[in-house]
């Protein structure tokens, strides 16, 4: 990400057009194959912190549905 984002729209397309004249006839067919493994992923990975917090709200939520009342409520 960071690479692209240093080349820009300009050092992409550089890019993308060495790619075509190195690759020729073949770089026109109609099935790209794409190796997405490098692609950016919307995944947030669970960190403790992360975890504490969902534990604490279905804490709350577990107390709030029981009728327990606390002292303070965290969240």
């Amino acid at each position: 990400m960071h690479f692209r984002k240093r080349l820009g729209v300009p050092g992409m397309e550089r890019i993308f057009q060495m790619s075509v004249g190195l690759h020729g006839e073949s770089a026109l067919e109609d099935v790209v194959h794409v190796d997405t493994t490098v692609q950016e992923k919307n995944i947030t990975y669970p960190t403790d912190s992360k975890l504490a917090i969902k534990i604490i709200n279905r804490l709350n939520k577990i107390a709030k549905s029981h009728g327990i009342s606390q002292r303070e409520h965290f969240h």
